[in-house]
């Protein structure tokens, strides 16, 4: 069965179960997981947040939310400095 969500996909991230400090909101699919068995597995990182969580598809769902252009050069950016 493949993945519903493509990598750089944005994505509503629901809250998770009592017990966790994982927000809710918009995320970013930073890569599709390989899988035998079991739910499918995606690595996400939320607007709000530096670091990046591993996360149930069941977890996601689709969002209104898109990546602004100033985002995507950011990125861009930080590579080319960092290749120096």
């Amino acid at each position: 069965m493949p993945h519903r969500y493509k990598v750089g996909q944005m994505l509503e991230l629901r809250s998770a179960p009592r017990h966790s400090n994982r927000p809710s909101g918009p995320c970013e699919v930073m890569s599709c997981l390989p899988h035998d068995k079991g739910p499918m597995l995606y690595r996400v990182k939320s607007w709000g947040e530096s670091n990046e969580r591993v996360v149930e598809e069941i977890d996601l769902s689709p969002s209104a939310a898109v990546k602004t252009v100033f985002e995507d050069a950011k990125k861009a950016f930080t590579i080319a400095v960092n290749k120096r």
